[in-house]
């Protein structure tokens, strides 16, 4: 999967990384959307985790008859979900980042819309550090599209809010503790990226997620122009992910022919 996967544009200067990527094959961001991202999405749905743990429970012996019809059919997600799902995955699957939770799991109701930037968790195989992220979806033709810099919650602003608030920061790294720390497999990697961190090292990331419209470094620049006062020690990847259908028809490419909750 993602031989056809381009980059556009890309700019470095040691620091500040960005860089524009698209699909060359239709077929296959359809492909990708239908299966990686689709799967990241029921993973993280609670009512998923749920279903599979009452299969398990029918495994040993226990009678869940009476719980089966009471566990729902998760809502389908909406576009913008669907674009943070597809950056977790690209950022999973091209650029070493591992997102072990789920944000979503802190919902208390299923249309539930939570604060706090899109992806807390980690960078890098090797040396691993924390990586706090944030997306953007949109289709405007308008360069850069306003999610970009355009209001308070724009990505320009998101962006500077994790670099200049240092409280901000740690509410995110001890979200990941709480989860991180009963575990064999991920406190040894907490436990790194605290380290690094302590040494000035993170990975902040912003990610523009866009349909229908054609890569341009624009789109992206005006990021690099607004952090880099206040960049610090921290290394900066701003991504754009260009999808070759408008974010219209994600929910439709991703659950196909499915009715709608």
């Amino acid at each position: 999967m993602l031989d056809t996967w381009i980059r556009k544009y890309s700019q470095n200067d040691g620091q500040i990384n960005l860089a524009g990527w698209c699909f060359e094959s239709e077929d296959e961001c359809e492909t990708y959307l239908a299966e990686r991202v689709k799967a990241k999405i029921l993973q993280s749905d609670s009512t998923t985790v749920l279903q599979e743990y009452l299969v398990e429970m029918t495994d040993t012996g226990f009678n869940t008859s009476t719980l089966q019809p009471q566990v729902e059919r998760p809502p389908k997600a909406k576009d913008w979900e669907i674009g943070e799902a597809f950056a977790e995955v690209m950022l999973e699957d091209k650029f070493e980042a591992f997102f072990p939770w789920s944000t979503s799991w802190d919902k208390r109701t299923p249309k539930a819309s939570l604060p706090g930037p899109d992806m807390p968790g980690f960078h890098r195989k090797s040396d691993p550090i924390f990586l706090f992220g944030e997306v953007k979806s949109s289709s405007e033709v308008r360069v850069p599209p306003q999610v970009v810099n355009s209001g308070d919650d724009c990505l320009c602003k998101q962006v500077n809010r994790l670099l200049s608030s240092g409280t901000h920061r740690q509410q995110l790294i001890g979200w990941l503790l709480v989860r991180a720390k009963d575990s064999t497999r991920w406190k040894p990697i907490f436990d790194n990226a605290m380290e690094r961190y302590a040494a000035g090292e993170a990975c902040i990331c912003g990610v523009l997620v866009s349909g229908g419209r054609e890569p341009t470094l624009e789109d992206l620049s005006l990021l690099q122009d607004a952090v880099t006062a206040s960049a610090g020690t921290y290394n900066m990847m701003f991504l754009a992910f260009y999808l070759p259908f408008e974010k219209l028809k994600w929910v439709e490419l991703v659950y196909g022919t499915e009715s709608v909750n």
